[in-house]
């Protein structure tokens, strides 16, 4: 698994490469590239873990971060959206995205990235609210390989497209806006009377 030791911070100039196609079948460097990276999203998705590795939470993790520069990313999140609550973990393999919707959303408290360091507060970064993909992707229990097609809608999709974008060498703080002047709708909305 990686550590934050492991993980490239902004400013580094192998975050803004692009990545390039992952040869199939995975070499055992590839692979273990893919365990690692799926083992973070995992890992840093329970407290006593988070606190006993000394790593952030994160939702997703590319293999630019780690300084690799191949197309692959795992994500692990809740559709918190869906009655069912489903969960999305998956380690994603040379991603296409097939359709963005027209309609845009953002996450009414900013995005996070476990390669920026830097205070983000009110300012968010807009995504499509709704996507289609194509993507490889890896079964851990076998370690074989399948193509999915799938589609993706509100939170996954937000965390999709911001792991896709470390395949270009792009940041969610390239596309950052004020909220005053995002021109779309939160995801979901705070209510600040909550505790």
């Amino acid at each position: 698994m990686y550590l934050s030791k492991d993980i490239i911070m902004e400013g580094n100039p192998i975050l803004r490469l692009k990545s390039t196609k992952v040869n199939l079948p995975l070499s055992s460097d590839d692979l273990n590239c893919a365990k690692g990276l799926y083992e973070y999203v995992i890992v840093s998705a329970v407290d006593e873990l988070v606190e006993k590795y000394k790593i952030r939470p994160g939702v997703g993790i590319a293999a630019p971060q780690v300084g690799i520069n191949k197309r692959m990313f795992a994500i692990n999140c809740t559709d918190f959206l869906d009655e069912n609550q489903k969960q999305y973990a998956y380690l994603f393999i040379n991603p296409l995205i097939t359709y963005k919707s027209k309609e845009m959303v953002y996450l009414p408290g900013g995005e996070g990235c476990l390669s920026v360091s830097r205070d983000t507060t009110n300012l968010v970064t807009p995504r499509h609210l709704k996507i289609c993909i194509k993507s490889a992707i890896l079964d851990f229990k076998t370690n074989k390989i399948k193509n999915v097609t799938m589609t993706l809608l509100g939170y996954p999709a937000i965390v999709f497209q911001h792991e896709y974008d470390h395949l270009d060498g792009i940041l969610y703080t390239d596309k950052m806006f004020s909220i005053d002047e995002v021109g779309c709708e939160p995801l979901f909305t705070i209510n600040e009377n909550e505790e």
